[in-house]
């Protein structure tokens, strides 16, 4: 199955041939896992969100159409999953550990894991920024904007992936751009 593309490995998924979803993940689960991540900033999250999405991927592989992009429609899938898991994370409104500190020992106090610097903090700030501004975008702004500046892809792939125009794609960015711009406004100051 390597040497089969993508679609005809969907559509070899399809028919219910066996080692298409297998083939599926282990050619997709990383962009799928690094989407989820760029998403949450949370390891854990990014998993659950990355093995949420493969289920979805199988139990809806019918919906798929031919005629679309494949990775697009698993990358929209993981997307979609990802910021419904942001929408519920929310209302739930339940402290999240932070990765940089060891849990708390009985009469110990927290100690940092390693000490960062003001760089890395920085950093840091402005990716957790970035991800709190991705939740204003709808998920077809939030899918382009992450497929052309995170992924990489040309305008034209993402238009394939997503089976729409180019000039579609351009809008959904350039009105992803243009909200991200007010909502990180004191970021470029």
């Amino acid at each position: 199955m390597e040497s089969l593309s993508d679609k005809d490995i969907a559509l070899a998924m399809q028919r219910g041939e066996e080692g298409a979803f297998e083939e599926i993940v282990r050619r997709h689960q990383g962009r799928m896992y690094a989407v989820a991540y760029r998403l949450t900033g949370n390891r854990e999250d990014a998993r659950d969100i990355t093995q949420e999405a493969l289920m979805k991927a199988h139990n809806r592989i019918h919906s798929w159409k031919p005629t679309g992009g494949f990775v697009g429609w698993l990358l929209r899938l993981t997307t979609n999953h990802g910021i419904d898991h942001l929408r519920r994370a929310k209302r739930r409104k339940h402290e999240r550990l932070d990765e940089g500190y060891l849990p708390r020992t009985e009469g110990a106090a927290v100690e940092p894991a390693h000490f960062a610097t003001e760089t890395a903090v920085r950093g840091r700030e402005i990716d957790e920024r970035i991800r709190e501004a991705l939740q204003v975008l709808s998920p077809a702004q939030t899918t382009v904007f992450l497929l052309r500046h995170y992924e990489g892809f040309r305008l034209a792939e993402i238009a394939e992936q997503m089976n729409c125009t180019v000039g579609s794609v351009k809008v959904h960015l350039f009105r992803a751009l243009k909200k991200l711009r007010v909502e990180l406004k004191d970021l470029m100051d």
